[in-house]
């Protein structure tokens, strides 16, 4: 059953995405020709009012195939009306740019959904410090002092303080605090995570510095939500930055078979942890989706770009090699993390 959520899970991110595009072209005055959901043979397929809809046998993708792009037999059009490239580069950006949008959207809807039920919201403002907290006095973190960001990290949530710090254990801090509306820089901050009593009676690993809970009202859970939003969109930047450095090894990597074991495993235990987390995925495929990348619509993106710049469009010939060079990339890339995925589900 959980198998079966997790491929119900990526049909609804895919079919969001491309109904984005969808929408949007119709919106456009762009004539669709066929709406797809899925790749390889069609299950299920209706055709109306000139679009042909499918869902297909291998839930891992989608298209929209537009007039302006191809013709049935893969030719390219004579008659522009109605195609694609037809449009008005405003409205071609914005039939790019319309599948990750709506990613975003549903991302953040769902992060409302799940966070709706809570009582208490944790905040990044520091309620109180420890005894032997040795960062505090005037020149240091106070009571009352709103962190903003530690290093070159944004604090949007109380989890994005802990993130932080994390990442930059075993070196002073460069800490942006907001102290009486005022936004202070303290430089060289020493924090060392060490034990102090908790509220349980025992002791946990801190930093000692204990953080302000607000009631969730409807205005704290609606903030709440877009911080949280912002939130994702800088762990994937974090993560996409840490893969040009060299940081990442392939076990870090996640492919469809391990997202797959992972929404299944997160349904068994709470289908709220399971919507957060597909909420994570939504929002992390609307920004790695705009990636200038040929292939993925960011490299569409691109080329609408530079016929900006030159007043012209890249011919059609160069851009469909170029855009079929990177998606054979990127399904090499998918191989290869899907057999990561399958190795590391083996090894266990």
């Amino acid at each position: 059953m959980s198998i079966l959520i997790a491929v119900l899970v990526f049909g609804l991110i895919v079919f969001v995405h491309e109904l984005g595009h969808f929408v949007a072209a119709k919106l456009s005055g762009v004539t669709v020709y066929r709406f797809s959901i899925g790749f390889g043979p069609a299950i299920v397929k209706k055709e109306w009012k000139g679009t042909l809809y499918a869902i297909r046998l291998l839930p891992l993708g989608g298209s929209v195939v537009m007039k302006g792009e191809f013709d049935e037999e893969g030719n390219e059009v004579e008659d522009q009306t109605g195609s694609f490239q037809a449009a008005s580069l405003p409205r071609r950006f914005a039939i790019s740019a319309a599948g990750s949008v709506m990613n975003f959207l549903t991302g953040l809807l769902l992060i409302i959904i799940t966070l709706w039920p809570a009582q208490a919201l944790p905040t990044a403002q520091v309620a109180s410090l420890e005894e032997s907290f040795p960062a505090g006095g005037e020149n240091g973190i106070q009571e009352g002092d709103e962190l903003l960001k530690i290093n070159d990290f944004h604090i949007f949530l109380y989890g994005d303080v802990m993130t932080a710090l994390e990442y930059g254990a075993g070196e002073p801090y460069d800490i942006t605090v907001r102290r009486d509306g005022e936004k202070i820089e303290l430089k060289d901050v020493e924090l060392v995570k060490q034990e102090y009593s908790d509220s349980q009676g025992g002791t946990s690993l801190r930093y000692g510095m204990n953080f302000v809970t607000e009631k969730a009202t409807v205005g704290a859970k609606l903030r709440y939500s877009l911080n949280n939003a912002g939130s994702f969109m800088q762990s994937v930047t974090e993560g996409l930055g840490q893969i040009f450095r060299g940081q990442v090894k392939k076990d870090d990597v996640m492919g469809t078979v391990g997202i797959a074991n992972e929404i299944s495993s997160r349904a068994k235990t709470s289908a709220l942890d399971m919507w957060y987390f597909v909420a994570f995925l939504s929002i992390n495929l609307s920004i790695m989706n705009l990636l200038p990348i040929p292939g993925l619509d960011g490299g569409k993106i691109l080329f609408l770009l530079i016929e900006a710049v030159i007043r012209r469009p890249v011919p059609p010939k160069f851009e469909g090699a170029v855009q079929l060079a990177g998606l054979a990339l990127i399904f090499g890339l998918f191989i290869f993390v899907t057999y990561n995925d399958i190795v590391r589900l083996i090894a266990g």
